[in-house]
């Protein structure tokens, strides 16, 4: 039951709010959830999540331990 709930938050399409069997699983589900500093497609896009797709992107930022895309700023952090 949890793990619909996460799918729900990330977006997942089986887990859209018209496929979940349980409604109480979206109980305070925005109070709870990825927060305001960005949206989920923009942090999916920086850590290469494709959720329709079931796909994961090869990030080089982080393979080659550099701050991601529009983090820029934070360099100093990771030397």
């Amino acid at each position: 039951m949890v793990l619909d709930r996460i799918k729900y938050q990330l977006g997942y399409p089986e887990a859209a709010k018209d496929m979940l069997t349980s409604k109480t699983l979206l109980t305070a589900v925005e109070q709870y959830s990825m927060g305001k500093e960005r949206s989920l497609s923009r942090y999916l896009e920086i850590v290469g999540l494709d959720m329709t797709t079931k796909e994961v992107s090869l990030t080089m930022w982080c393979e080659e331990g550099r701050p991601p895309p529009g983090f820029e700023q934070f360099e100093e952090l990771y030397k």
